[in-house]
């Protein structure tokens, strides 16, 4: 029981943290590219 329970543990904290870090990497990477978006944008403009 404590080994399955363990697994089940180690298996759900795993999963949230590689979500967490996808989820930052995504904010990140949008951020970028707006900020480079917007400034393509008034050097054009």
């Amino acid at each position: 029981h404590a080994t399955t329970h363990e697994t089940t543990h180690e298996t759900t904290h795993a999963t949230t943290h590689a979500t967490t870090h996808a989820t930052t990497h995504e904010t990140t990477h949008a951020t970028t590219h707006a900020t480079t978006h917007a400034t393509t944008h008034e050097s054009t403009h």
